[in-house]
């Protein structure tokens, strides 16, 4: 059997967006070289689209391209064995003239699935290491002609996630923000990045800090409409805030100075010291213990047989909860005994 002009399927691992894109977009065009015309492409998400949905489409071909090509997003989301079973079983088999990406941000695929593609076709991405971050962001940077001081830098990398998709990003951002020859402050690259930063769990957390219950409601609709993140995201996103801010008021209340113990929580930026000071007025570490349980019990509930069906819903009350109870509406003692939100159920 001859060999296929591209390797029909890979899996590419790794949080490292940006060069996984770059590696889709080289394959991309070989196939658009191999065929003479654009391949046929189509991007599917595990948990929105069964991977039938994706087989479907490499077997069937394309009327209008030479090339088809699928990229499987999230298929460390795959948890049925019918699921995975599907997707070894084309993957020992594929199309010709096919090419099927299986991606995860996580480091490996289901093993039933990774031992039918061959090692040198799963490939991962890896995050850049510390010491070559700052090197990247300057060299993007300078050819927009624009620097920026220390400080500058540890905001930005503070405020953007490590991958080079989201870090060139934000230099464009700041490419289109400044003149050429500009020296960038901290407060300059904060003030841009802020402005133009797509809501995510964390904006959530900083509106719940403000005590903003319609803002944040919004937001939480926002972030589950766009994909940003699902409940489970969402959820393990303020638990991690929440821990920090608790973190953060024991040790204030131990006489630690709130600027020194936010250097030690790597919150360096003071867009985010701000965040956190306003926070912290208005929820004590007790309130963030108790927030916490509340956190893990609707995580529990959601994760429950008829949770996923009402997540949206269940958030709501979760984040109704937080703002005006602090968390006390939540039932510690287990969702069945006392009901959901006590005070709500009675109204």
């Amino acid at each position: 059997m001859a060999e296929p002009l591209l390797p029909p399927v890979w899996i590419l691992a790794g949080p490292e967006i940006g060069l996984k894109e770059a590696f889709v977009a080289d394959i991309v065009k070989k196939a658009r070289g191999l065929g003479g015309e654009d391949p046929e492409i189509h991007r599917l998400y595990a948990g929105d689209s069964p991977p039938s949905d994706a087989i479907s489409l490499l077997q069937n071909g394309s009327l209008f391209s030479p090339w088809v090509i699928v990229e499987f997003r999230n298929i460390d989301q795959l948890g049925q064995k019918t699921d995975i079973d599907a997707l070894a079983r084309y993957c020992a088999a594929p199309a010709g003239q096919t090419v099927l990406f299986l991606e995860t941000e996580g480091y490996s695929a289901p093993k039933a699935i990774e031992k039918t593609v061959p090692s040198a076709c799963r490939k991962t991405f890896f995050e850049l290491f510390e010491n070559e971050l700052a090197g990247w962001v300057r060299r993007e940077l300078a050819q927009s002609e624009l620097t920026l001081d220390g400080e500058a830098l540890e905001s930005l990398l503070e405020l953007v996630p490590h991958d080079t998709a989201s870090l060139r990003a934000a230099c464009l951002i700041l490419s289109s923000s400044f003149p050429s020859g500009s020296a960038l402050s901290a407060e300059n690259v904060e003030a841009a990045i802020l402005r133009s930063k797509p809501e995510d769990a964390f904006t959530l957390f900083e509106k719940i800090g403000q005590g903003e219950l319609s803002l944040s409601l919004e937001v939480l609709d926002s972030v589950l409409d766009s994909r940003r993140g699902d409940a489970n995201q969402i959820i393990a996103a303020l638990v991690w805030s929440f821990r920090r801010l608790q973190r953060i008021g024991d040790a204030v209340a131990r006489g630690e100075r709130f600027e020194d113990v936010c250097l030690r929580e790597q919150a360096r930026s003071k867009t985010v010291q701000r965040q956190l000071r306003a926070a912290l007025q208005r929820y004590q570490p007790e309130d963030c213990r108790r927030i916490i349980i509340a956190l893990s019990e609707t995580e529990a509930a959601i994760r429950g047989p008829l949770g996923s069906a009402f997540d949206r819903q269940l958030l709501h009350l979760l984040i109704i909860s937080i703002i005006t109870e602090k968390g006390q509406g939540l039932a510690a003692a287990g969702w069945s005994e006392q009901g959901i939100y006590p005070q709500f159920m009675n109204s």
